[in-house]
């Protein structure tokens, strides 16, 4: 081989000899980002082992009031009572009607429950009356407002 030639194959070599390191250094670059950037995830055994169950919460002693006057007891007048009452659209004795229908079950009363007296709570009363055998009118009379509070803790019957 001439010189020439021989310095060219040297180079040659060389380039491809640097080539193949810098190829090695960058693999091995990659494979310590890879394994750096990979979680470490606990086993899901242990960790469920390890951990108590939440305790159950506790029953509150002072349980919210319902009464809306500040008092312990509102007054349910039987006089408020009145079927889309156009002169006062809101009651309190209305209101308390509703929430006590919704406790007992009755859903209708529950999504009419603004203190007006309108056709959900009339349906509700209806149910009610139905299933306590007091008729179906819908109409609160003096049975049926004292059998809705019967055992009410939150108000008080006046049957005026």
């Amino acid at each position: 081989m001439s010189e020439e030639t021989e310095k060219e194959t040297i180079a040659e070599d060389s380039s491809t000899a640097s080539e193949e390191s810098a190829a090695v250094e960058n693999a091995e670059a990659v494979a310590e980002v890879v394994t750096a950037e990979e979680p470490v995830a606990a086993p899901v055994a242990e960790t469920e082992a390890v951990q108590a169950p939440a305790p159950a919460p506790k029953a509150q002693k002072n349980a919210p009031k319902v009464a809306v006057s500040g008092a312990d007891k509102d007054d349910v007048l039987l006089s408020k009572c009145v079927f889309k009452n156009v002169y006062s659209r809101k009651s309190l004795t209305i209101h308390h009607v509703q929430r006590r229908l919704t406790d007992l079950g009755y859903r209708d009363a529950g999504s009419d429950k603004d203190g007006w007296y309108g056709d959900k709570t009339k349906s509700a009363v209806a149910a009610f009356q139905k299933d306590r055998k007091l008729g179906e009118s819908g109409i609160i009379d003096a049975a049926t407002l004292e059998a809705i509070f019967d055992g009410d803790p939150y108000v008080s019957v006046i049957l005026n």
